[in-house]
């Protein structure tokens, strides 16, 4: 009989192990299903802090095509607040303009005065509509990115130390412009995304507009850190 018992162990365990690793495990995990955990998660964050840059053809602010875009860092709070910095180019000028958003309503703090004057409707950088729960990025990307293909595990050269999962595919044009809010126009765009796998937090999204070719790239890159910390948010 004790000749046997090791093999009697070996085999329990084994059947214990097969058992754990199909309940913890259950179906493969695919692109699509490690893609719905992000961007659920982070919809339903109370708050993040982010940076959207873009490099590449000129984007406009306002129907004028006077303010030029370039980058914007702030913190969201869930659903409808944010407070942001966003960088521009005014006739060639580069300055910064502090804007406060809170539900339908933009303030942005003139640099040379430090008064807050309420921003026209028309004003197309609108941070609470791009992150919006319900209908803003991360569930639109989370619909909208098609074609997707598992990367690997990478280590972003300025997040060194966090390896993370990189998510390839194609978003159409519809869902860009849906995305952006009428702020890009394209037909379609490569989206890849980065994310913790474990923690289902998206670190980087970057949408790449090749249709003018290589050496005309239009890159957007979104980056998200602070995940779930909320600030105090008020109209000034």
């Amino acid at each position: 009989m004790k000749r046997f018992l090791p093999f009697i162990l070996a085999g329990t365990l084994c059947t214990l192990l097969a058992a754990g690793c199909g309940a913890a495990g259950g179906e493969p995990v695919t692109p699509e299903i490690l893609l719905a955990n992000g961007v659920t998660h982070m919809a339903a964050l109370p708050g993040f802090e982010f940076r959207i840059s873009q490099d590449g053809a000129w984007v406009f602010l306002d129907g004028d095509e006077t303010i030029e875009f370039s980058t914007a860092v702030g913190h969201y709070v869930s659903p409808d607040q944010a407070q942001t910095t966003v960088s521009v180019s005014v006739m060639g000028l580069q300055t910064e303009i502090e804007v406060i958003s809170l539900q339908e309503i933009q303030w942005a703090k003139n640099p040379l005065t430090g008064d807050y004057l309420e921003l026209p409707p028309e004003y197309l950088f609108k941070p609470t509509q791009y992150l919006d729960p319900e209908v803003g990025f991360f569930p639109s990307l989370g619909d909208g990115l098609t074609d997707l293909v598992l990367m690997g595990e990478e280590e972003l050269e300025d997040l060194p130390g966090l390896t993370l999962t990189h998510l390839s595919g194609t978003l159409p044009g519809e869902v860009t412009l849906e995305i952006s809010k009428g702020l890009i126009a394209v037909e379609s765009m490569q989206g890849d995304l980065w994310m913790d796998a474990a923690s289902h937090e998206v670190h980087r999204v970057v949408l790449t507009d090749s249709s003018a070719g290589e050496d005309n790239l239009s890159v957007w890159t979104f980056d998200f850190w602070s995940f779930g910390e909320t600030i105090e948010i008020s109209a000034p």
